[in-house]
């Protein structure tokens, strides 16, 4: 509401529409400048309650919402033009909705992506520590195995699992072919954080994009068909044979047409908008045309008494 009613915000809208010279922007620009602003023209719609879903019989699956549409009037001396302006103020408060969306959630998106990339960065310091840590125990092992050849067949001990505590009771061997498995799961655990961490820099690569575009742009609905020339610039020269980097393009995909179906769905006028069927004329017109209709009929019942009069002064003659 404080977007919508901010006359800063609009005069962006227009001069990134190019609609400096529109009159119905300069007419918008008067009420956006006024005192009351355009709360009076703009009127929340509701959803029902349950209560009346259940009494009139409707669906209320959307119940949970706080607004589910927008009602908008607006009176002009044509309504040709007050048509004009319903319409010019839609696509504004739809505009307007979209670029607060957008702009909030690629923000938070981009954030949260570099602190993802962080923490991946850590996660596989981490494991390359340990990594090195076991090849060295790897090392000493095979030392062991190889100055003890008879240790190969010494008896385990009954151990069920094999802890820190309890693994000097296995043979050496055995401890050895523990950490060979150890080490084959810390490298797949760094090479999965290294994809990941290549998917998550392709998407901080978009969403910078994205970030640019907000801040060069104050228009939602350009934003949201920007994205996705945004996507084909970013991976122009990314190898898309490679599988990470064809899950990113695809996921990008994915959101982006989503995101164009759910604003064709749900930015559209549900009805109009259409004229008044009955057309209210202003209450100065009404004054005035009052005024002249009772000075006619004064005119018309003077003149028809005087004539009446002049007759029958004739007659009596």
């Amino acid at each position: 509401a404080a977007a919508l009613n901010t006359n800063e915000r609009f005069s962006q809208f227009v001069r990134q529409n190019n609609m400096q010279n529109n009159p119905d922007a300069m007419r918008l620009h008067r009420d956006f400048s006024s005192r009351e602003g355009i709360t009076n023209r703009i009127e929340p719609v509701y959803p029902f309650t349950k209560l009346d879903a259940k009494e009139l019989g409707v669906d209320n699956t959307e119940g949970n919402n706080n607004v589910i549409g927008l009602r908008i009037n607006y009176a002009a001396k044509k309504p040709e033009d007050a048509q004009r302006t319903v319409a010019l103020l839609g696509r504004y408060t739809m505009d307007t909705i979209v670029y607060l969306i957008y702009s909030d959630m690629l923000r938070f998106k981009r954030a949260e992506i570099s602190s993802k990339i962080i923490k991946l960065d850590n996660d596989i310091i981490l494991s390359k520590e340990k990594l090195e840590k076991t090849l060295r125990k790897g090392e000493d092992l095979k030392k062991i195995v190889s100055r003890y050849p008879d240790a190969a067949n010494q008896s385990a001990r009954q151990v069920i699992s094999v802890t820190e505590d309890n693994a000097r009771f296995l043979s050496p061997v055995s401890q050895l072919m523990s950490t060979e498995v150890e080490t084959s799961e810390i490298k797949e655990d760094i090479h999965k954080a290294q994809r990941e961490k290549q998917q998550n820099l392709l998407l901080l690569e978009y969403y910078d994009g994205a970030k640019i575009l907000t801040d060069g742009s104050k228009s939602g609905e350009a934003i949201l068909h920007a994205l996705e020339p945004l996507k084909t610039a970013v991976f122009k020269s990314k190898n898309l044979a490679d599988d990470a980097v064809q899950e990113i393009y695809n996921r990008i995909s994915i959101e982006n047409q989503n995101s164009i179906n759910l604003y064709l769905e749900k930015s559209r006028f549900i009805a109009g908008p259409s004229l008044p069927e009955n057309r209210s004329a202003r209450l100065t017109i009404t004054l005035a045309l009052s005024i002249l209709a009772g000075l006619a009929l004064s005119i018309f019942f003077v003149t028809v008494r005087n004539w009446s009069r002049n007759n029958i002064l004739k007659l009596r003659d």
